[in-house]
């Protein structure tokens, strides 16, 4: 990939980002055939290029001379979530003010600008537009598809532009906006451009104010997904791993007894140690939980990006969100060799493994390989293992192998052009979904 295109394409991207701030798609289209007209050799008789020409300058100079004496002292606050999921529209408040009281919220306009959209020169020649190399090969030389795609990905969805009109309140103006993420991951606003439109709406006058902003989005999840039976999981029940999860209510097992502290429910106290002991005592319940099992995702692979990478991300977290369903949740999730421990089934455990598959990221420095003694690890003490990769090849065969044999039950979900295993077929479940 030629470095000089790198420069075209971004000074390109400045010029058409400095255009859509400046004329809405009228305005483009009535300057455009202004300036067409040029060259079809205008003249001083009245013909209709000439009207054309004229009638279409005539409305840009009103409209620009209706933008002159608008102020742009405005600031404003945006109100996000904290996470959302991928390809569900995220819908979040946004409040005007104006500084000195002087500016006009009427025809009044607000777009959300993305912070850093433009990708360096390494990441824009290492990363590969998935299906590139399905183009032809002058479309694979000057990559120009290729820079579309990671502009897009980039950003993370559409940028519409909202009217400021809504409910005032304490000198600034309270409305809704929303944006549909398109991809997974950290999304950040760099700021929003404010403006106003020209009065035949064909000119744009305003002004950018920084103000970052983000949040996460999740991977997409399957609602319908369905938990795999685990064949060869260890069912019996010497080799059953279960731990004790703290519950507050009763019709769970009586764990012990212990001082009364406040903010414990008066409905547990046991009344009859209490008086014994002269001090209130409260019950402590509990019930026994699956924690033998384990998530893994491989991330091991030196693509920039995969979209196998991405549905096997998909995949698990529908898996993770039909687990939490069940009460069930594993009790360790691999993403490579970082783990994330989740002690419990609570909503926050839940919250924190899916906020780790949400930011999960290539592995380009390490290899499958590097990480067998965790996974083996894993397998000597869990019941269950859920295994997840985007490529599932010979050596991670025969890794999960030798897994299956040291007794555990074991669940391949695997993803891309890779053909199944006669050994491990009944583990295997082929991510065919988009």
């Amino acid at each position: 990939m030629k470095k000089r295109h790198y420069k075209w394409y971004s000074a390109t991207y400045r010029l058409n980002e400095k255009i859509e701030r400046k004329f809405t798609t009228s305005g483009k289209v009535l300057f455009f055939c202004a300036f067409s007209l040029v060259f079809f050799g205008l003249n001083t008789r009245v013909s209709m290029l000439f009207v054309v020409f004229a009638v279409s300058i005539a409305l840009l100079l009103t409209d620009a001379i209706s933008l002159m004496f608008n102020s742009f002292g405005f600031e404003f606050e945006r109100f996000l979530p904290e996470c959302v999921s991928k390809g569900k529209e995220v819908k979040y408040t946004v409040v005007m003010r104006a500084k000195s009281g002087k500016e006009s919220f009427e025809n009044l306009f607000y777009s959300e600008i993305p912070a850093s959209p433009m990708p360096s020169f390494a990441v824009f020649a290492a990363t590969k537009e998935p299906g590139e190399e399905k183009r032809n090969a002058f479309d694979r030389r000057m990559g120009y598809y290729r820079w579309k795609w990671i502009i897009d990905k980039n950003c993370g969805g559409k940028y519409e532009e909202f009217a400021v009109a809504g409910k005032k309140n304490d000198g600034g103006i309270l409305f809704n906006a929303s944006f549909m993420p398109e991809r997974r991951g950290k999304i950040t606003f760099g700021g929003a451009y404010i403006f106003h439109k020209g009065i035949f709406g064909l000119l744009k006058k305003g002004k950018i104010i920084a103000n970052p902003g983000s949040f996460l989005v999740l991977p997409e999840i399957k609602e319908s997904f369905v938990i795999p039976e685990n064949e060869g999981a260890r069912v019996n029940e010497k080799s059953e791993k279960t731990r004790e999860t703290t519950e507050t209510g009763s019709g769970f097992e009586l764990k012990s007894l212990r001082d009364f502290v406040p903010g414990d429910s008066i409905r547990n106290i046991h009344w009859k140690s209490s008086a014994k002991s002269g001090q209130l005592r409260t019950k402590e319940f509990y019930k026994e939980v699956d924690s033998g099992s384990v998530m893994v995702v491989d991330n091991f692979f030196e693509e920039h990006y995969s979209e196998d990478f991405e549905k096997v991300l998909s995949t698990a977290a529908s898996l993770l969100n039909a687990m939490q369903k069940d009460d069930n949740l594993p009790q360790l999730l691999f993403v490579g060799k970082e783990v994330c421990e989740i002690p419990d089934a609570s909503k926050k455990s839940f919250s924190n493994a899916l906020s780790k598959l949400a930011l999960a990221e290539n592995d380009t420095e390490n290899k499958f390989e590097n990480c067998l003694g965790t996974l083996f690890e894993a397998g000597l003490s869990a019941s269950t293992i859920f295994f997840f990769t985007p490529k599932y090849d010979e050596n991670r065969k025969k890794a999960l192998k030798t897994l299956a044999g040291f007794g555990c039950g074991i669940r391949i979900f695997y993803a891309g052009s890779a053909e199944s295993d006669a050994e491990l077929g009944r583990y295997e479940t082929k991510i065919d979904f988009q």
